[in-house]
């Protein structure tokens, strides 16, 4: 998908992109998206991989926002066995008093990886952004998050957050208690994380 969305002054988009594999994978998910949002505009995009297996997902997002303008990424992605999970966003606060949130939620098993590159930049007064991530990782695999934080206004504030670890011990043997092995309990616990 190669997207190029232009949300007009005062105007809503809403995009939700959910995704449905196999168990082998092999399959490559290559979204680019370059999105403007006008004064007073609002951009709501949730991106979701966590059924089957995909092989290479790589996210291109970038998106500009001018003055009083809303952008909200939302990604999810589960990966497994050799999966690769590439998330790349750039959001551009350049009007005054504009806002932005990029959230991901990633869990990667077995042998995937999971990179998250987000960007917040932030250009004009009042701008306001925050950039969020979890990840969740099991057995041999890896993930790498890389948040960058860019102001060029003194009164622009832009925030970061990240997790990366394990599931919750305590949720794991709340759930193996109750007669799941420690595999199903996990899987439920991440379903959990990226619903």
């Amino acid at each position: 998908m190669d997207a190029r969305i232009h949300v007009g002054p005062g105007a809503t988009m809403r995009y939700n992109e959910a995704h449905y594999h196999g168990s082998t994978g092999g399959i490559e998910v290559l979204p680019t998206t370059h999105a403007q949002v006008d004064e007073g505009g609002r951009l709501e995009s949730e991106f979701s991989l966590v059924h089957g297996r995909v092989g290479c997902l790589d996210i291109q997002f970038e998106v500009d926002v001018d003055a009083g303008g809303t952008v909200e990424l939302i990604a999810k992605a589960y990966g497994s066995a050799e999966d690769e999970i590439n998330v790349n966003e750039v959001v551009r606060l350049n009007g005054e008093g504009a806002r932005g949130l990029a959230k991901t939620r990633a869990a990667v098993r077995d042998r995937a990886t999971s990179k998250v590159y987000t960007t917040a930049e932030g250009n004009a007064p009042g701008a306001v952004g925050h950039m969020d991530c979890t990840e969740i990782v099991r057995g041999k695999a890896v993930a790498r998050n890389v948040p960058v934080v860019v102001v060029r206004d003194d009164r622009a504030r832009v925030t970061h957050e990240a997790a990366i670890g394990s599931v919750s011990k305590k949720e794991l043997e709340t759930l193996m208690a109750r007669g799941l092995d420690e595999d199903d309990a996990v899987d439920i616990i991440i379903r959990g994380m990226l619903a």
